[in-house]
Parts: C-alpha cells; structure tokens; sequence
C-alpha cells in the first residue's frame, strides 16, 4: 500500500517538476524475475527505478537507512533489503534470491553509494552473482539529470530534466556463477551500458541531450 502511495506521489512530482521521461520501459519483463541496475548519483534514484516499471522493485539498501528513525519504516514497508555497508552479506544475497525465485524484481546500485561526480565508479560484482543464481537477467537502467537535480549533499531539490533509459537486457551465465572474473565482466558490461548514455547527459549542456 506504501510503496503504491509513494509511487503516485513521486510519478505526479518528477512529472511536474522535472518533466521526467522514460524511455525503454518494454526493456523490463511483465513478470519472471529480473534484476534492475542503475548508476547512483541522486538521492532520487531508487524513485526513477521503481518508476520505470509498475512491479514492486525490492532494493538493496544500506542497513544504516534501513534502520534510521524516520526514513526506516517506509524503506521497510516497501520491501527493501538491508546490507552492511561492506557489501552483500549472506543473509540479504538470502533474502534477495528468495525475491528472485519467486519471481519478484530486485533493485540493485552496483556502485554502493552515491557518486559525488555524477560519473561512474566501479561495480560491484553482486548484481550478476544474483543473476548467476538465480537466473535472472539484469537490465541496466541509465539515470540522466538526477545528478544536478538532487546530489548527495544537497539538501533541496533543484528544477533541472531527468530522463531515464532503460536498456536492453544483459543475460549471465549460470555455470560460471563461481568465476570471480566472469561475474566482474558481466557487471562491467552492465557498467558500460550504463554509461554510454550517461556520459552524453554530463556534458556541461546537458539540457540539449535530455530531449
């Protein structure tokens, strides 16, 4: 019930105010599992993703917002995962695969944490550990103008455009789920996938490229 509530309000906001578009939604299956992976660079970010589809996306989150006094019981009501801020631990990688084979929608940051540049940073092989496992295929999501709309430190929201990419979806091969460096590649195709668009948008006139 919260994370529909919350679904209407943000569509209504970012629509409004940031004239949001998604492009590629049809990337995303109408049912079966999926994992949903997108750069970080915006305290919007989670609120893009889940928008790009009307499943219920279940994100891995940090165990300190998780947990925090006021934001902590709608994380939770909207069927979030908490995870050390170390990585994946056991217990989530249980949780989110039990999404998965029931075939639910995971939603994963692989870069950790909020980039302070807007660019993007390494990924963690995670994501594609889960898809190896759970045979899911991992769709990469590309967040455009989020960055200078509401990044990490800021503490209201600005008036920029933000477009959202969906991209087409990467597959993972679930024999070489043991192969460290199969499972590094996956999440740098994903990673590159990613930023082909991403790039573009961070161009010092990124009006013109959000149209």
């Amino acid at each position: 019930m919260i994370y529909a509530v919350l679904r209407v309000f943000f569509t209504v906001y970012l629509r409004l105010f940031h004239s949001l578009k998604i492009t590629g939604a049809e990337c995303i299956p109408d049912v079966g599992s999926v994992i949903l992976c997108a750069n970080h660079s915006s305290y919007f970010d989670s609120m893009l993703i889940g928008l790009c589809t009307r499943r219920q996306v279940h994100f891995l989150v940090y165990d300190t917002f998780y947990r925090h006094w006021f934001l902590g019981p709608f994380i939770q009501a909207c069927g979030a995962i908490p995870v050390t801020e170390n990585g994946i631990n056991k217990e989530a990688m249980k949780k989110a695969l039990t999404v998965l084979r029931n075939g639910g929608v995971i939603g994963i940051f692989p870069e950790g944490r909020l980039t302070q540049t807007g660019f993007l940073s390494t990924g963690n092989p995670g994501a594609a550990m889960l898809a190896a496992l759970s045979r899911a295929p991992i769709v990469p999501i590309t967040i455009m103008g989020a960055f200078f709309v509401y990044p990490k430190g800021k503490k209201f929201p600005g008036h920029d455009k933000i477009m959202v990419k969906v991209n087409p979806p990467v597959t993972v091969d679930p024999v070489r789920r043991r192969e460290k460096g199969y499972l590094q590649s996956v999440i740098n195709e994903v990673m590159g996938c990613i930023g082909r668009s991403l790039l573009p948008a961070l161009h010092p006139n990124h009006d013109d490229t959000l149209t």
